[in-house]
């Protein structure tokens, strides 16, 4: 199988001992790349050199966090500008803005500060003409407005981790956006998840680990890492009814795509 890790942190503090090994176990697992995530401004340099290492393997996307408060100071020390996540998104070897968004589980409603941040990303990605990558946790239909009311969609956005309904999904499809099915789907309580994932068209969904996080079954509770997007692939295979090898076909070439990464 082709396979594709849409989003992953192999560039965390839970991979410094073996990460030449992680990305071998992604070779040898048939996967033709991956996009690697930073969120705060100390990973911006560590994640450029990582993915320069891997050049048309590994791809970069940067963005601060909406976890992350202004005034917290041990992930960030500023009000960062559009200018900024610019400058920090034109490497070519970045093909996104990302992950950047809203949090409602560790924030409570109404968080001004986060939206500001979300909509200076999506000028950001617009200024550049490269897609959004969208964290969404407890705020799914919210950033869905937000990105339809921006235009989003002209660049492109994915709601990564995506883990509300079918309506929500369909909203963001409205918007032109992606949605990005990672481990959760394979859980025991995940009937939401899956019958989104079964309700989003094949050709709209991204596959994704967000590794060090959220192993799948069979591999929960272990560290994720991206070659286990396999058993996600497979997952998402079952809930559409096609072999595992197509879908993980078409989720590699809705990444590709989706990234302007050439085949």
């Amino acid at each position: 199988m082709v396979l594709f890790d849409s989003h992953c942190h192999i560039n965390a503090p839970q991979f410094d001992s073996d990460r030449a090994d992680v990305i071998q176990r992604m070779k040898d697992a048939g996967m033709t790349g991956a996009v690697v995530i930073g969120c705060e401004e100390k990973e911006l340099e560590p994640l450029r050199a990582l993915v320069r290492s891997e050049p048309g393997f590994l791809w970069g996307a940067w963005a601060l966090h909406p976890e992350y408060a202004p005034d917290d100071a041990e992930h960030m020390t500023h009000k960062v500008t559009v200018e900024e996540i610019v400058r920090a998104n034109s490497d070519p070897s970045f093909v996104a803005v990302g992950e950047t968004g809203l949090d409602y589980y560790w924030q409570k409603p109404p968080v001004p500060w986060q939206v500001e941040r979300f909509v200076r990303h999506i000028e950001a990605a617009k200024r550049l003409g490269k897609p959004l990558i969208v964290h969404a946790r407890d705020a799914e239909e919210a950033a869905a407005d937000i990105l339809a009311s921006e235009h989003a969609g002209d660049t492109g956005f994915v709601l990564h981790c995506f883990s509300s309904t079918p309506e929500v999904a369909r909203k963001a499809l409205d918007a032109g956006g992606m949605i990005g099915i990672n481990g959760n789907v394979t859980f025991k309580h995940s009937a939401v998840i899956q019958e989104s994932c079964r309700a989003v068209p094949l050709e709209r969904i991204l596959a994704e680990t967000d590794c060090p996080y959220l192993a799948p079954v069979p591999k929960r509770g272990k560290r994720n890492e991206p070659s286990f997007v396999s058993y996600t692939v497979a997952k998402i295979a079952e809930l559409h009814g096609v072999p595992p090898e197509e879908a993980a076909r078409v989720t590699e070439g809705n990444a590709r795509r989706f990234f302007r990464i050439p085949p």
